[in-house]
């Protein structure tokens, strides 16, 4: 298991936090702003990829259920 350092993990945490505040955006942007909010989370999504070598949680409720079964079994 790789261990990530305490930089990277806040970077981490302001691109998710970002990532979050983008989506809500989208919720109520107007047709024309759209293009640019998706290009801006392309771009986090992007990095967080790269930060995490793939290994990052989109749906946190995913990842919830699924530790919570690995814990059943």
């Amino acid at each position: 298991m790789v261990k990530i350092n305490d930089d990277k993990k806040k970077q981490i945490r302001d691109l998710m936090r970002q990532k979050i505040s983008i989506e809500d955006q989208m919720l109520y942007a107007k047709k024309k702003n759209l293009p640019k909010l998706e290009d801006d989370l392309y771009e986090i999504k992007d990095t967080l990829d790269k930060l995490t070598n793939g290994v990052w949680f989109d749906d946190m409720e995913y990842h919830v259920s699924q530790a919570e079964k690995s814990t059943i079994n």
